[in-house]
């Protein structure tokens, strides 16, 4: 047999391991804890379908000024935060007054979506993006330096609210 025929003589193609990667078979979910360290949202790290299907839900328009030069664009950052937890979630385990919510890509989640604390929603955000490095990509400065004031403003409360514990434990 010739190598043109994918393998070399003396050799089959059974005797031989294929190292060759299967990059159809892309996918890996991953668990983030939410605050009570019980309660949990699972995602799956984005394949290119799910990449694309999430950058046409969030597009932005570019808007430039003939005579000026100037240029505008829209960003709605709730919707494409929404977007992209919409678009990663795939299971979890919220309860709501005591009861087992099941989970679905309709009317639970986006209900969670809604009304849930926002500093929950932002960490599973986070969680998704560190997850997705390629979305790290398409924040801007300022938009990284708020999540940074944010952290510092939420170590602060951490840490003050620890010192209380520790001295009322003191007692």
């Amino acid at each position: 047999m010739s190598e043109q025929q994918g393998y070399s003589e003396g050799f089959s193609q059974d005797t031989i391991e294929d190292p060759q990667v299967d990059y159809f078979g892309f996918a890996r979910s991953l668990r983030h804890y939410l605050p009570d360290n019980i309660t949990w949202v699972e995602f799956e790290v984005m394949n290119e379908g799910k990449k694309s299907k999430f950058q046409k839900a969030t597009q932005r328009s570019l808007t430039i000024k003939k005579g000026s030069g100037d240029a505008s664009t829209s960003l709605d950052q709730a919707a494409e935060r929404h977007a992209l937890i919409l678009e990663s979630l795939t299971d979890w385990n919220l309860k709501r007054r005591g009861s087992s919510i099941p989970f679905n890509k309709g009317q639970a989640l986006r209900d969670f979506l809604e009304l849930a604390d926002p500093q929950v929603i932002e960490g599973i955000e986070l969680a998704i993006r560190k997850a997705n490095p390629w979305l790290l990509g398409e924040m801007s400065s300022e938009d990284i330096q708020q999540q940074i004031d944010e952290l510092g403003d939420l170590l602060v409360i951490a840490q003050e609210r620890e010192r209380g514990e520790a001295s009322s434990a003191s007692k």
